[in-house]
Parts: structure tokens; C-alpha cells; sequence
């Protein structure tokens, strides 16, 4: 008590007490003025907007995102740089004002992150509603692929987790996809499969990494037996992984097809061989069609009596698959 009483008598002491009591005061003044600047900033930058001066708006935007960058009145000044940026088709200076409000304004992240997933898919041209069509994208919302791709890869990356991070994993791959990088499609498909297997756009994402093979194959018909097998695998996988997708029927129309090709493929290489006299190269050939197609081994099959021959007989000796290849494949088909 007495060390107490020494303390507020001693004048040196007491003085340092008023000093911080004043200081704390003034902070609290600066505090207020601060605040009532800002307010009257954002005022006047809404006062330009009715106006139609836009331009006027951001300059004052600017000064509060400046002069008090963590504050509620610069998120308001964002929303509104934000706006006025997509007002005028400046796509690139929207997203980065939204891109702000994400990462230093945590109050508005989750409404922050979501317009900017909007503000990407409106300029990759997805129709409403829809989980994949695209529309023809309008002359103001027209914007380099790259751009867009780039967007999307930065709301991943703000939230990976997120529902909006997750969606725009699968749009990245449509992204690209339409930038005609078909490799790195297909590779975002098959990773936001793997990563979001329960998804709602998992199947759909499943569905077009196949079709991207099956696409491949069809442009490359006749010359590329690799690629058909590619595109084989990928249906069949898609397939067994999602066998309740709405994509099943389109899924089991392109294996129906690309089995009518790889049937087509074994018997006219089993007849190339067969016509140049190579019967262990031939027997090859009709083993395969014989195993894969057994409907062609039944009763009023055309190449029923030598798929039945090459079934009951011995296997063809290893030094015949040395005959067989690629080029064989492309001197059948000519």
C-alpha cells in the first residue's frame, strides 16, 4: 500500500500516467478521424457512380484501399473496384480486386471466392444451370483461354477444399479442354476423379477424360491401334467406376464401336498373314478374334471352321509374335 501511495505521489510517476492516458486518447481520436475520412471516401466514390463517373469512383476506391487496407471500408471500396472493373469487360483488374477480398479480407472470403468463379465460368460461356454446356460467349465477356484457365487455377488455389475450389478443378479440365490442351484436360479429369470420387461432377469428369481417348482414336482411325486401346481401357474404366451415370448409354456406344474396330483390325491382319502364306502369324490373329469375339466361332459364322481349328490346336511358337506389329497393322488396312 505504501509503494502504491509513493507511486501517485511522485510527480515523475503521475506525469507518465497523464502522458499515457493522453496518448491512448489521441489514438482513439486518429481512430475516429480515420474511420470518418474513409466513410466520407466511399461516399463520394458512390456519389461518382450515380453520377456515371466510374472512373472517379476507383481513384477514390484506391485511396481507401491504400490508406486503410484492412479495414471493413476498403472491402466495400473492393466490391465496388470489383463491380466497376466488370462493368467495362476489364475482366483481369475485377478478379484481382476480388482476389484481394479473399486473401486480406476474411470476413468476405466466401462471397469473394465464389464471384470469382462466376466471374470465370461467365467468360468460359457456361449457360446457366447446366453442369457442362457452353454458350457462345457475348463480345464484352470475351477473354484470352489462358486468362481463364489462369482464374481458375487461382480459385483452386485459394480454396482447394472448398466447394468453389472443387468446381473449379472440373472446369479447369473443360477449360483446357476448349484451349485445346487435350492432355492436360484429360490429366485434370482423371485428377478430379481420384481427388473427388463422390462428387456430383465425378462421373461426368470420368466420362470426359474417356471421351477425349475415344475423340483421339476417331482422328487417328486406321493408323493408331495404340490409341484405340487407350480409349478401350479409359471406357471400361469409366464404366465400372460409375455404372449408374446418365453417361452409361453414350459410354457403351463408343465401346461398342471400338469393338467393331479392334474385330475388324484382328481379322484383316489374320487375312494379311493368311494371303502371304504366314499361318503362324494368321493363327495369331484368329486366337485373338477367337478368345475376345467368341460369337464368331457359333454356327453361320463366316470364320467359324478356322477360329474352331486355331482353338483346338497347339499354341502358335513365340518366334511368330516377332512377325506381327504396328506396321503389320498399317499393311493390313491399305
Amino acid at each position: 500500500m505504501r509503494a502504491a501511495r509513493h507511486f501517485f505521489t511522485s510527480p515523475v510517476k503521475a506525469g507518465l500516467l497523464c502522458l499515457l492516458a493522453a496518448m491512448g486518447i489521441h489514438a482513439q481520436d486518429q481512430d475516429a478521424r480515420a474511420d470518418e475520412t474513409a466513410a466520407l471516401l466511399l461516399q463520394r466514390a458512390q456519389k461518382a457512380l450515380a453520377a456515371g463517373d466510374d472512373r472517379g469512383a476507383l481513384e477514390r476506391c484506391a485511396v481507401i484501399q491504400k490508406k486503410y487496407p484492412r479495414t471493413e471500408w476498403s472491402a466495400q471500396a473492393l466490391w465496388h473496384t470489383a463491380a466497376i472493373h466488370q462493368k467495362h469487360a476489364e475482366h483481369n483488374a475485377a478478379f484481382e480486386a476480388l482476389d484481394q477480398l479473399v486473401n486480406r479480407q476474411p470476413g468476405h472470403f466466401t462471397r469473394a471466392h465464389e464471384e470469382q468463379l462466376r466471374l470465370a465460368l461467365r467468360l468460359l460461356g457456361l449457360a446457366r444451370g447446366q453442369r457442362r454446356s457452353l454458350e457462345p460467349v457475348k463480345k464484352a465477356d470475351m477473354a484470352p483461354q489462358e486468362d481463364i484457365i489462369a482464374m481458375l487455377a487461382r480459385v483452386i488455389l485459394n480454396g482447394p477444399h472448398s466447394e468453389t475450389g472443387v468446381q473449379a478443378h472440373y472446369w479447369l479440365g473443360v477449360a483446357l479442354e476448349k484451349a485445346g490442351r487435350i492432355e492436360e484436360a484429360r490429366a485434370a479429369y482423371e485428377d478430379f476423379v481420384e481427388k473427388h470420387p463422390a462428387h456430383e461432377l465425378a462421373d461426368d469428369a470420368g466420362y470426359q477424360a474417356a471421351e477425349i481417348a475415344f475423340k483421339h482414336w476417331k482422328e487417328m482411325r486406321g493408323a493408331a491401334p495404340k490409341d484405340r486401346e487407350r480409349a478401350a481401357v479409359l471406357m471400361t474404366w469409366f464404366l465400372a467406376r460409375f455404372p449408374e451415370s446418365e453417361k452409361t448409354a453414350q459410354a457403351r456406344a463408343s465401346m461398342a464401336e471400338l469393338r467393331v474396330a479392334e474385330e475388324r483390325e484382328l481379322s484383316s491382319l489374320a487375312a494379311y498373314y493368311e494371303a502371304r502364306g504366314d499361318a503362324k502369324a494368321a493363327a495369331i490373329y484368329y486366337r485373338e478374334l477367337a478368345l475376345k469375339f467368341p460369337g464368331l466361332a457359333m454356327e453361320g459364322s463366316p470364320l467359324r471352321d478356322k477360329l474352331a481349328s486355331v482353338i483346338t490346336s497347339k499354341s502358335p511358337p513365340n518366334d511368330a509374335l516377332q512377325t506381327v506389329g504396328p506396321e503389320a497393322s498399317e499393311a493390313a488396312g491399305k
